[in-house]
């Protein structure tokens, strides 16, 4: 079975903010030990004398120091996400695969960017399914983990009607049951999908390309177009980003 652990960044209510971002993790189930160790690993190499299970790496108390991160040095704040994120080049690179979905909520108002981001997501994870099926003829299936939100409402409802009517694009034949919610506390996995979705809203809303320029090769990718990184745009807007400019 392959796993795709989920997480969120951007506030679909905040007027001041123009994107919101899902992103994914996409990990073999075998390899999600190995995962877990690595991002343990470089918790412990910087906090050897503390209990590593309760320190969350979570994007954006990192990157602003909130929270555990108010008393770290903003330098070494960076320097752990950056390390963290490494992990997509070390020893698990290849089982991880990254997914990012980007909407820029103008782009579909009035609809709900989350709802258009997770439609989004849930497709993209399970064409990657058909094409690893259709070029190794080992079919397996896919369970999608969420990190516990005010959103689970609205997922599981989503889920529902995905298995029950499909998406726009048609059936969902390769996920297994509804997704499961998770505390973000307890899994080091949906960590790792934190950090990508906030590198990923840091390139997009703050023009921060540093840490997404990082994995941008580690996006789901045929060939030279990325099905695993995602823009929702304003119509008529030029945009030259990595997913805009595969599909040119």
């Amino acid at each position: 079975m392959h796993l795709l652990y989920v997480d969120m960044s951007g506030n679909v209510g905040r007027a001041d903010e123009t994107h919101f971002v899902m992103a994914g993790v996409a990990v073999f189930e075998r390899g999600v030990h190995h995962v877990i160790q690595e991002l343990d690993s470089v918790v412990e190499k910087y906090f050897p004398d503390q209990e590593i299970s309760e320190i969350e790496l979570h994007g954006s108390p990192m990157w602003g120091g909130r929270n555990f991160w108010r008393r770290v040095d903003r330098e070494l704040r960076h320097k752990i996400i950056s390390d963290a994120l490494a992990v997509f080049r070390g020893a698990s690179r290849s089982n991880l695969r990254a997914f990012g979905m980007i909407v820029d909520k103008a782009a579909v108002s009035p609809d709900d960017p989350v709802e258009h981001a997770f439609e989004q997501i849930c497709t993209r994870f399970d064409k990657y399914l058909t094409r690893k099926y259709n070029r190794q003829k080992q079919r397996q299936r896919g369970l999608i983990v969420v990190d516990k939100s005010r959103y689970e409402d609205t997922l599981q409802a989503l889920a529902h009607s995905y298995r029950s009517d499909g998406t726009r694009w048609g059936s969902l034949r390769n996920l297994s049951e509804v997704p499961l919610f998770v505390d973000s506390r307890m899994s080091r996995l949906v960590q790792l999908a934190d950090l990508v979705s906030y590198s990923l809203w840091r390139r997009y809303e703050h023009d921060d390309h540093d840490q997404m320029l990082s994995i941008v090769d580690n996006f789901d990718r045929d060939g030279r177009v990325y099905h695993g990184l995602y823009h929702k745009t304003l119509p008529g807007k030029k945009c030259d980003c990595a997913a805009c400019a595969s599909r040119r």
